[in-house]
């Protein structure tokens, strides 16, 4: 596609442009596709947006990716009003605005979706007249659960179409480029380390706030050796170890400091909501101005969404205090998130996800542990995990400094602190898991030597490529020493020093049971073993024919030498012999395959009529969904009973626990149990094969949407459940999502296609229907 004739970026913007970004605007202006790898808060977006201005200018159009439905919404918002609400669509999942404007923002799964639907390589029409494709939080690359969408974007995109990778820091961008660079054409890396604001890192303790950091004598960077404490010898009581200082006081502290607004990130939703409490009556607003305007947007939400409103933290909001996390409404964080970054609001307490491309930069942030709780135990922070929060600190255009205050525990204290602090970022690593989906639209379109090609793309497989690449001198140097050991062990091999070793080890034994012999004998020249003298000479002259015996070195040297020998001999099969993982993804891809041909869903490598259905449908395991709505189990259901039952196919396991009083009803539950035999099938297939994919059936939740569809309303239907607004909200959007696909899967009876639309319109209502 013809770019445009160059135009002066600075008449777009009326600022300096940092020299990152007039660098990466003249790549975009050869047409080369570009990763931007900066720090957060450092302006990556703006070239996103140039990209935009660029599209626009050539009549073309460009699409706008992010990780998350909240991302896309505000970009949607933002680019609204820079560029006029009538160029700028919005595609979600659960919402579709424009589809066909100029600039389209959507999720990156999305448009993964969209690049399934279209030959791999070639402009099909959902891609007509694409310009540029922006991914947002390209880093997002790293998430195990939905890392893979962000590899399968890159690696099916038309290699005619800009790529604009916009990444937090990594360690390894030069890869990432030179892996977008072999698989989709032209890349080149703009990287930079320069934040337009500064961080300057502080330590919390009972007895005040510090610097955290102090260059030693050769200029480094180190932790401040008045904040180290003397490490006990052996594990202290937990009443010995330092407490964590009061988070009322650190508020305080930094209100005196004049460094708020500031996240206090804390990483469980219930320490947040306690936090605000903590908080007690203190006003945290400046000026009868902000009071005024905070007031007023806070009573227009609650006119306008009286079931939105989060009654118990309403009194705090007024005064600047809110909390941030997974199990709030989401409309409850939208007007956090407004106030906030208007300056209202002062003090946010929020988990970890606030931090992951949510526009809410701070003058602070202060992180109260530097460890958190995960599936796999606890451990410390990455480095990638604290630069992400960290990053947040310093608004640029308004502060000259941006803060990070890191805080004593009872576990973790400055040293901690201060390694985090002057960490480089993680490296990105592969996420990319072939699933059912990917098998079948893949072999839709393609051979299965041509799956096989872009399967063996990804970024996983790139970087397995590297680590068998050795040069020739190298290997010409290993086989030198192999050959250097081979002349000082002279001829001794792994044999003999097994045989050296067992004979060592014999002999040692036979003159234990002789000492023995000898010392229970009532004579010296007893019969009994002078025998066993005989067994040790024997075996000593077993021992002097050895070649380890007989080599000038001693036996300790040889075994070192030869486990060094050993060492250099795997290192040259290394590179005769494929890297045991090589293939590892290929073959999860045909172990897919397997099952799915089990099931009728692949024949002779062709999706079936049951596969295509299968191929329509999104989700963690494409099969079973489609199993279930192919099982005819729920071809009579009402609209309300399909929405209990889907939710139940979509649902994981809710946590130990976690309480419900509504029961779906007995239809449901007959139309689940209809399927049980099918998920025990399922499961043995799988577990045949090594597949790993979730089979949900959980009904505990079920009764909740089926309520929720037959009108309950929300404050009672939240009363009968121990489950956060969140993740009640979450649930019925899953099952929205799910709904929303069933219309268009082929293959299915026109009724049940229809009662999933009219399910559809029943759930989505607020405060469950989508922010905009």
């Amino acid at each position: 596609m013809k770019p445009p004739d160059a135009f002066d970026p600075q008449q777009l913007f009326p600022f300096a442009l940092d020299e990152f970004q007039l660098e990466a605007i003249s790549a975009l202006n050869r047409s080369e596709s570009v990763v931007v790898c900066a720090p957060t808060g450092s302006g990556k977006t703006l070239i996103g947006e140039y990209a935009i201005h660029r599209a626009l200018a050539s009549n073309c159009r460009v699409f706008y990716t992010t990780p998350l439905k909240a991302l896309s919404n505000q970009k949607f918002r933002d680019f609204g009003e820079a560029f006029g609400s009538d160029r700028v669509g919005l595609l979600t999942g659960d919402v579709s605005i424009h589809r066909d404007a100029p600039i389209l923002v959507m999720t990156t799964e999305i448009f993964r979706n969209m690049l399934y639907g279209t030959p791999i390589g070639e402009v099909g029409t959902s891609l007509e007249g694409v310009q540029a494709v922006v991914l947002d939080e390209c880093h997002y690359m790293n998430d195990r659960q939905r890392g893979t969408v962000w590899e399968e974007s890159i690696i099916y995109c038309p290699p005619t179409i800009q790529l604009v990778a916009l990444s937090a820091t990594i360690a390894n961008s030069g890869q990432l480029t030179d892996w977008i660079d072999k698989v989709h054409g032209t890349t080149r890396l703009i990287y930079s380390d320069y934040r337009p604001v500064p961080l300057e890192f502080s330590f919390a303790n009972t007895k005040g706030l510090f610097p955290l950091l102090e260059r030693d004598k050769q200029g480094r960077l180190t932790c401040n050796p008045r904040l180290k404490t003397k490490r006990p010898q052996k594990l202290q009581k937990r009443s010995d170890r330092p407490p964590a200082p009061e988070r009322f006081r650190v508020v305080q502290r930094l209100r005196s400091r004049d460094m708020l607004p500031a996240i206090f990130f804390i990483f469980s939703r219930r320490g947040c909501d306690t936090a605000v409490t903590e908080m007690g009556q203190i006003d945290l607003l400046d000026s009868d101005r902000e009071r005024e305007s905070l007031h007023a947007q806070i009573r227009q939400f609650c006119a306008e969404n009286p079931k939105g409103v989060r009654k118990h933290q309403l009194e705090p909001l007024y005064r600047g205090i809110a909390a941030h996390h997974a199990g709030i409404l989401p409309a409850w964080k939208s007007l956090v998130e407004s106030l906030f970054q208007q300056g209202l609001i002062k003090v946010v307490f929020a988990t970890e996800t606030l931090a992951a491309g949510i526009n809410m930069p701070a003058r602070t942030t202060a992180i109260s542990s530097l460890s958190k709780r995960t599936d796999n135990g606890h451990r410390l922070l990455t480095a990638s995990e604290f630069l992400q929060m960290s990053g947040r600190a310093g608004r640029r255009g308004k502060d000259t400094i941006g803060y990070v205050v890191t805080m004593q525990t009872p576990f973790e204290g400055a040293r901690e602190a201060a390694y985090l602090a002057t960490s480089e970022a993680d490296p990105l690593v592969s996420q990319f898991t072939p699933s059912y989906g990917m098998v079948l639209n893949l072999l839709q379109k393609h051979a299965l030597e041509t799956a096989r090609e872009l399967v063996e793309r990804s970024f996983g497989q790139y970087l397995l490529s590297l680590q068998s690449v050795t040069t020739p001198a190298a290997l010409e140097g290993v086989a030198a020493n192999l050959a250097q050991l081979d002349d000082i062990l002279a001829g001794v091999t792994v044999e003999d020093l097994q045989t050296y070793q067992k004979l060592r080890g014999r002999l040692r034994e036979e003159k234990r049971v002789h000492k023995y012999l000898k010392k229970h004998s009532d004579r010296e020249d007893a019969p009994e073993l002078l025998m066993q003298q005989e067994r040790i000479d024997a075996a000593y002259a077993l021992l002097q024919t050895n070649p380890v015996y007989l080599h000038p070195k001693p036996a300790k040297l040889l075994y070192r030498l030869h486990e060094k020998r050993t060492r250099y001999e795997r290192k040259l099969d290394r590179q005769e012999a494929p890297h045991p993982n090589q293939h590892q993804r290929w073959n999860e891809f045909m172990a897919l395959a397997e099952v799915l041909t089990e099931f009728g869903y692949l024949y002779d490598r062709q999706p079936t009529q049951r596969g295509e259905a299968a191929a329509a449908i999104r989700g963690d395991n494409e099969l079973w969904l489609a199993i279930a709505m192919q099982s005819g189990a729920f071809n009579d259901l009402d609209p309300h009973h399909i929405a209990a039952a889907v939710s139940a196919l979509v649902t994981e396991k809710p946590r130990s626990g976690t309480f419900v009083r509504l029961h779906a009803s007995d239809i449901v539950l007959d139309a689940l149990h209809e399927l049980r035999g099918d998920r025990r099938l399922l499961i043995r297939t799988q577990r045949q094969y090594g597949v790993e994919a979730p089979i949900w059936l959980e009904r505990k939740l079920a009764g909740l949407v089926e309520h929720w569809a037959l009108g309950m309303e929300w404050h009672d239907l939240v009363a009968v459940t121990s489950l956060d607004e969140g993740d009640l909200v979450r649930l019925i959007r899953r099952t929205l999502d799910f709904l929303s696909q069933v219309p268009h899967i082929p293959h299915l009876p026109t009724e049940l296609k229809a009662n999933a639309r009219r399910a559809r319109q029943l759930l989505d209502r607020f405060p469950v229907s989508e922010v905009i």
